[in-house]
């Protein structure tokens, strides 16, 4: 099993006055839902354990009123204010660990490629793969060795080393990767395409 975060949370009531008096005093609303509870549970959380949960895709133990109510859960959503720079709620999801789920799984990158060492120019184009898993074999990361990656070449989702258990859910022929030409190259060639142009022109 991979990592998990251990949570405490409160449960609450509900409404717009309640949810500003949570944040005045450093907490957050937030809900917990899924599980086969028929209803969502209202619950609030410390707004500085939530720096703990960004980027955080693996489960987490929440804690309820001191461990009198204790579930298993992904973190599902942060939602923030009209600035998009302080978060006002979040979303749990409860999981049941013999029960598949759906989320994302963060790509880690390693060695430096073979094309960049030559002048090439790395274009990541993809952070984090959807996936779909037990909860108990949501991986932290998922590591990609890019270190055989010449100029042109392109890494695939297809490409990527897939943990045991796990499945991912993007198209195969997605692109993760590439090396592109160096700039200067392809300036060069345009270049000279241009002059031959203007040259033949001018002959005509």
């Amino acid at each position: 099993m991979g990592k998990i975060i251990k949570l405490e949370a409160k449960s609450r009531g509900t409404g717009k006055q309640i949810a500003k008096k949570l944040r005045r005093e450093g907490l957050l609303p937030a809900i917990i839902y899924g599980g086969g509870r028929p209803e969502a549970t209202p619950i609030s959380i410390s707004q500085k354990t939530l720096k703990d949960l960004m980027h955080y895709h693996g489960l987490i133990e929440l804690s309820i009123d001191e461990g009198k109510d204790k579930r298993m859960a992904i973190l599902k959503d942060i939602q923030y204010d009209y600035l998009g720079t302080n978060p006002v709620h979040v979303d749990f999801q409860e999981v049941k660990m013999d029960e598949p789920i759906e989320t994302v799984a963060e790509l880690e990158f390693v060695g430096e490629p073979k094309g960049v060492k030559e002048g090439g120019t790395l274009e990541i184009l993809m952070r984090e793969v959807d996936i779909k898993c037990l909860p108990g074999n949501i991986p932290e990361k998922i590591v990609v060795d890019i270190s055989n990656l010449d100029i042109g070449d392109v890494l695939h989702v297809k490409d990527i080393p897939v943990p045991e258990g796990v499945e991912i859910l993007n198209s195969p022929e997605e692109t993760v990767v590439l090396v592109s030409e160096p700039e200067e190259e392809i300036t060069t060639e345009e270049e000279t395409t241009s002059e031959e142009t203007t040259q033949e022109s001018s002959e005509q």
